[in-house]
């Protein structure tokens, strides 16, 4: 689970990064906990019969009400510690390889290149795999309307395109997560050059920006951030990426809608957190 810091100027400008409330909750997260697959959960039927029977006896006979009802569950446990405050909720966008050590992985197909494959939008809106995606949305529809958790956010990760951009709010409103209705609010996770290079025409779609930094930089650089031979990109300062985010924040400023950042290395970047507070930035997303 991921949750909002908040950042404070010292006397030597230095900023501490201090827990403060729960701020976004990501369901690649807590399907990794629940430790379901969630093509198992949609097409138990297709699992080899062994697979089937364990997934089978371990959710009480109906493993898509077990998937719903336990992410529904936790859903509401996030929403009530933010309180007043509001609780995003990013939808599944790992991509393939984040998912092969769960139970039921082998419904996924193996791809050649999974950072850029089938993940994001273009997964919710192929055919093949829709009922995962309709189980993800139910979790969250129980959680907002059902337990009344009205402070419950989407963040749509890896919107390609301006097309995926309306594809993905009409999914939404066929599950009955209509954006706007009883005041549910859809932000877009900026984490593709495209986004932050587009993103004063991508938020005539979505209700605010979630700017992913480490994203940005790993399709802005081209980078493996997991390779060790890489790590001396890790570097807070560069101009590419800086460029990226800058534009992201002038379009939600011009737009008028709130822009968030979110970073894994915020704490390890001192020039980083020093550029974010003369940009106006006082909270980063850390996870």
């Amino acid at each position: 689970m991921t949750v909002m810091t908040s950042s404070e100027q010292l006397a030597n400008q230095d900023v501490a990064i201090g827990q403060v409330s729960i701020g976004l909750v990501s369901m690649d997260d807590l399907i990794s906990e629940l430790n379901i697959h969630p093509y198992a959960a949609a097409y138990v039927a297709e699992l080899a019969q062994d697979s089937q029977q364990s997934l089978l006896k371990r959710c009480q006979g109906n493993p898509a009400e077990f998937f719903v009802s336990t992410l529904s569950e936790h859903l509401v446990q996030a929403a009530q510690l933010a309180g007043e405050q509001p609780l995003r909720v990013r939808l599944s966008g790992a991509d393939s390889s984040h998912r092969q050590a769960l139970p039921g992985a082998e419904l996924e197909p193996k791809e050649a290149y999974p950072l850029i494959g089938l993940r994001g939008v273009s997964r919710f809106a192929d055919h093949t795999f829709r009922k995962a995606f309709e189980l993800e949305c139910e979790a969250i529809k129980r959680a907002r309307l059902s337990a009344g958790m009205k402070n419950i956010e989407l963040v749509i990760p890896f919107v390609r395109t301006f097309s995926e951009a309306a594809t993905v709010m009409d999914l939404l409103a066929e599950q009955g997560l209509s954006r706007g209705t009883d005041g549910l609010k859809v932000h877009l996770m900026a984490e593709l050059p495209a986004n932050a290079l587009t993103a004063e025409t991508f938020l005539h779609y979505f209700d605010g920006l979630i700017i992913d930094v480490d994203q940005l930089a790993r399709f802005a650089l081209g980078v493996d951030f997991d390779h060790p031979a890489l790590a001396y990109l890790h570097d807070d300062q560069n101009e590419a990426v800086l460029q990226l985010v800058a534009q992201s924040l002038r379009a939600a400023r011009k737009a008028g809608k709130p822009a968030e950042v979110l970073s894994h290395f915020i704490s390890k970047a001192p020039n980083l957190q020093q550029w974010l507070l003369e940009q106006g930035m006082t909270r980063v997303i850390a996870y």
